[in-house]
């Protein structure tokens, strides 16, 4: 399975602050650089991610297509938190979120592991590039927000 792995140092904040805004849900739809929206009776206002907790959104790839998934969170830790997709448009998607002590700031990480329904063609031709491109942006939105 591919594995995507991405480090950004976010400056001027602890790494505490850094989770602390990754596990507010309200958050997001803001981090996330494609159009996503809850599914269910879920209020992105007041979901807080924990341990077990399981949701439902649509993400509008390219701003079109739209994709359910189905997520659960496996751990969360004061340095990490892990979600995985139960149901979607991939065979498999796990994706590690971790913040560390960085000079002058955290270093923020999104380790993702996920592998495309059409098998390893499918992933070499569209998939890969397409998480490239949506975890380089995510980054880039964390950034402008947390500053």
């Amino acid at each position: 399975m591919p594995v995507l792995e991405l480090t950004t140092l976010i400056p001027d904040r602890t790494p505490a602050q850094v989770l602390d805004f990754c596990l507010e849900g309200v958050n997001f739809p803001k981090i996330f650089p494609e159009r996503v929206t809850p599914l269910g009776d879920i209020d992105i206002n007041n979901l807080r991610i924990e341990a077990g907790r399981q949701f439902r959104f649509r993400h509008w790839m390219f701003n079109v297509i739209p994709s359910n998934w189905t997520v659960v969170i496996r751990e969360v830790s004061d340095t990490h938190f892990i979600d995985e997709m139960l149901k979607g448009p991939m065979a498999a998607f796990r994706h590690e979120h971790r913040v560390a002590a960085g000079e002058g700031g955290t270093l923020y990480t999104d380790r993702v592991t996920y592998a495309a329904i059409g098998g390893a063609a499918l992933e070499w031709l569209l998939v890969n590039a397409y998480m490239r491109r949506i975890f380089e942006a995510r980054h880039r939105n964390m950034l402008c927000l947390l500053k």
